[in-house]
């Protein structure tokens, strides 16, 4: 990870405190009572999820650019290089006139170029299989939730009466990709580690715990902050957010990028609304596609757990997280 720019730590960050506080916590905490202290707490959250965002809009913009500089640069996935510029275009253009009709058809098919332009450079290099399949879900399904909202868009621009058909299943087969990525992430580079499962629990036992005493909220707090609408047994959203956390813990000690591609592509969320979140996908998908073992002539397997990380553990410890 020492490899990409300090803004891409940074991004990380402020994309974490959006999704966690400015959209998790301020909004599980919207129908509950409160109380004065609360009331200034619950304030407090709000505005520094709102200062998160709008740092996460403004590096999301300096990352993209970067993102289609270096492919410009390095010659690889040149689309990048054209598709991102534009997609940065449409973003301002959309502050001032209303993404809908062609607007918005011209931005999601920008959207899913991109994904299956970094989707597909994987298959170029010569790593192992299993994590070109690994590296695959997560970019399927960013395409799966680009044309489950690229339908609509038609239809609309095209003055077509709706609703278009398949785009139930289109969701529904992309949430499932969703919940599968992280397994195929754990097969391709965090099955040889165990000692990160014991605090990989944590979370997915928050989740078992939220959901089990009140699923209709926990599902409604889902939606809102990672597009997932839970239809699927909640086993397998436990058992894919105990992987998800193994894999990070896993990748943030061997100093790889796919932990940070990771929390990028669940900060983004599925099937997201808004551009900042569309282009914090792209970017996740880019680092995770960055990979050393996804790049053309690289043969080399990831680092053993067991290595240190000097680099990435010292900065890490200094900064007081991972």
């Amino acid at each position: 990870m020492n490899r990409f720019p300090i803004f891409f730590r940074w991004l990380v960050a402020t994309a974490l405190v959006d999704w966690l506080i400015g959209r998790m916590v301020t909004r599980s905490a919207i129908a509950m009572p409160k109380s004065p202290p609360v009331i200034a707490v619950y304030q407090a959250l709000t505005v520094f999820g709102q200062l998160a965002f709008t740092f996460t809009g403004l590096l999301t913009l300096l990352v993209a650019i970067w993102i289609a500089w270096q492919s410009w640069q390095t010659r690889r996935a040149t689309g990048l290089a054209f598709a991102l510029p534009i997609l940065i275009v449409l973003n301002t253009i959309s502050l001032f006139v209303a993404s809908a009709g062609w607007l918005a058809v011209g931005y999601q098919l920008l959207v899913m170029a991109a994904a299956a332009i970094v989707g597909g450079q994987v298959w170029r290099g010569d790593g192992e299989i299993k994590k070109k399949i690994a590296w695959s879900i997560p970019a399927l399904a960013l395409l799966a939730g680009g044309l489950y909202q690229v339908l609509p868009a038609f239809y609309v621009a095209l003055r077509w009466s709706g609703p278009p058909p398949f785009t139930e299943l289109l969701f529904n087969v992309g949430e499932l990709l969703v919940v599968f990525s992280p397994v195929g992430l754990w097969w391709a580079v965090g099955q040889d580690a165990v000692s990160p499962y014991k605090w990989a629990t944590i979370p997915a036992l928050a989740f078992v715990a939220a959901y089990l005493l009140n699923p209709a909220l926990t599902a409604i707090i889902a939606i809102w902050s990672t597009g997932l609408t839970l239809y699927l047994p909640w086993p397998l959203y436990a058992l894919s957010l105990w992987l998800a956390s193994a894999v990070v813990i896993v990748s943030l000690r061997r100093g790889d990028a796919e932990g940070w591609a990771l929390l990028l592509l669940a900060a983004g969320g599925y099937a997201p609304q808004l551009s900042t979140q569309a282009l914090l996908g792209l970017a996740g998908l880019w680092l995770l596609n960055s990979a050393p073992d996804s790049q053309p002539g690289a043969g080399t397997s990831l680092q053993p757990a067991s290595q240190p990380i000097p680099v990435l553990s010292q900065t890490t410890a200094k900064a007081g997280k991972s």
